[in-house]
């Protein structure tokens, strides 16, 4: 395939969003455009379906460091890197996801992004139905030019800057000269690669060199063919042929999973159906068992192994222990839809379900807790506001 859609995602919904087309085999730009946001990238779905993707995200979401390792133990070093970084970085290790490049020097180096951050982007593709396995962010597509310090590309208000096959950042236009001052360390000496960087920023002493002009998403096309690192691996790797069938960000998979797994006689003959429909729901089946069971390596007779779950996990009586449980967080879910679970583990000695949601206010966890409150003792956690987006845990328990 000589033809690639790259798409240029900001931080939030409201952003705009660049794309281009591009052919590597002539070497030309076929189409490109600006959405106004990501609800509208809905537009570009049937172009998605014919040609890779390849999703650029602002750098200004990804961080990279650099840690020393040993020569020894290396293995383990890098495993302790997350915990290493822990006073260097503003949020817990836990909702932050690692990506690390290849050593050099006995140097590690590490990006850093928010995984509510990724699950936002991979929410706007798939609600576009648009599906990629390739991600990064965006000033690692500028070319690294010999004989200069460091490259910068200007998109809108935005600056790239990258000054390394591994460093780069992202920055508002108004923080060019403090950056500059950071990265130049003194050096008046400075020599700064450019492509069509506005002549107001080209401040002195340092000195810019023009770069040959094109469009800057087709400088970023031309920058990826391969990409450098991808952010999308470990929990967030996507298998392209499955990605629009399976809804992992969405409740309503959440749904089905539990339902698929855990909802009794009825929803045993529900998977009986789904399997019927083909492939790409079998696949979708195994793979939220694989989630649900990460130490089993194959699965067969997937319908014979949910079901001896189901039994295990009910007891023998589908309207006793977790299954009422689940029916009433059901419910609960269903009376205020816009709370989205993300992982729910059970407890069989405590006789409790632990439960990590996400929603848009605190009043819709309050709103939840007293859906339960009457059947069951709920104990919420502490509530963790992340711009728009409020997360928080909630202990449910049968009452004693």
């Amino acid at each position: 395939m000589s033809e690639r859609l790259i798409i240029r995602l900001n931080s939030h919904t409201d952003d705009s969003v660049l794309w281009l087309q591009y052919n590597d085999k002539t070497k030309e730009v076929i189409a490109s455009g600006q959405l106004n946001n990501a609800q509208e990238l809905d537009q570009l779905s049937e172009l998605a379906k014919r040609i890779r993707v390849q999703i650029l995200v602002s750098g200004c979401d990804v961080s990279y460091f650099e840690v020393p390792l040993p020569k020894a133990n290396r293995r383990q070093a890098i495993t302790a890197i997350p915990f290493m970084l822990e006073d260097e970085l503003a949020a817990d290790i836990d909702t932050l996801h690692f990506v690390y490049s290849a050593i050099k020097d006995d140097t590690q180096g590490v990006y850093v992004c928010a995984k509510h951050k990724i699950r936002q982007w991979l929410s706007w593709l798939n609600q576009a139905n648009i599906s990629t396995s390739e991600l990064m962010p965006d000033y690692l597509a500028i070319p690294v030019v010999e004989e200069t310090d460091l490259s910068i590309l200007q998109v809108g208000d935005n600056l790239l800057l990258r000054t390394s096959l591994t460093k780069g950042m992202t920055i508002d236009c108004d923080w060019l000269n403090i950056a500059l001052i950071r990265l130049a360390q003194n050096d008046d000496e400075l020599i700064i690669a450019h492509y069509d960087v506005e002549e107001s920023y080209h401040l002195e002493p340092y000195i810019w060199n023009a770069q040959p002009l094109v469009l800057p998403m087709e400088q970023l096309a031309m920058g990826i063919v391969k990409l450098p690192i991808n952010i999308l691996i470990g929990e967030f790797e996507q298998n392209k042929k499955e990605y629009n069938h399976l809804k992992i960000w969405r409740p309503i998979a959440i749904a089905a999973g539990i339902l698929i797994l855990l909802g009794g006689a009825e929803q045993i003959m529900r998977v009986n159906q789904i399997e019927s429909q083909g492939l790409a729901l079998k696949q979708q089946s195994e793979a939220i068992y694989r989630q649900l069971n990460p130490d089993v390596k194959r699965v067969l007779r997937i319908k014979s192994r949910m079901t001896n779950e189901l039994n295990q996990l009910s007891g023998g009586n589908q309207n006793s222990g977790l299954s009422a449980m689940l029916e009433s967080l059901q419910q609960a879910f269903i009376a205020v839809p816009k709370l989205t679970p993300e992982t729910i583990k059970y407890d069989h000695k405590r006789q409790e379900i632990r439960l990590q949601a996400e929603g848009e206010s605190f009043q819709q966890f309050e709103k939840f807790q007293k859906e339960l409150n009457g059947q069951y003792e709920v104990t919420m956690g502490a509530m963790n506001n992340n711009g728009d987006k409020v997360n928080s845990s909630l202990v449910i328990k049968v009452s004693s």
